[in-house]
């Protein structure tokens, strides 16, 4: 499973995103809830349509089982927790964007909430009155 970090760029007085994607990158491969269960690396998105200038920074995370999710999302609110001046961080998976707004266990357990309701509901079987 993937799962794209993104940073909100409009942050007052926040790193560029590509030192924030450096400085999550180096944190979640230190992480040792996430050792063997994560692939990192750091690149960049394309600019959306009708917008100008380089790509935009992001953490690529791709995990090797639904276990390490909760991991890498308690991590990443570690991280966040730890800077001077958190930036907002946006978490995608399966076309589902969350913003990571505090570094509270409630917020992260509602991210798995919202992301396996929608993952079950995706390959439940329909339920129709076909028959």
């Amino acid at each position: 499973m993937q799962v794209n970090v993104t940073f909100d760029e409009g942050a007052a007085g926040a790193e560029s995103g590509g030192a924030e994607a450096a400085s999550l990158c180096r944190w979640l491969l230190a992480d040792s809830e996430l050792r063997g269960r994560a692939r990192v690396s750091t690149g960049a998105q394309r600019p959306a349509a009708g917008h100008m200038g380089d790509g935009l920074e992001l953490v690529n995370v791709v995990l090797a089982n639904g276990i390490a999710l909760g991991s890498l999302i308690t991590a990443v609110a570690a991280w966040r927790g730890s800077r001077p001046r958190p930036p907002q961080v946006r978490l995608e998976r399966d076309g589902v964007v969350v913003t990571l707004q505090d570094n509270s266990p409630e917020q992260v357990e509602q991210i798995l909430l919202m992301w396996n309701a929608r993952g079950s509901s995706a390959s439940a079987p329909p339920t129709g009155d076909d028959e």
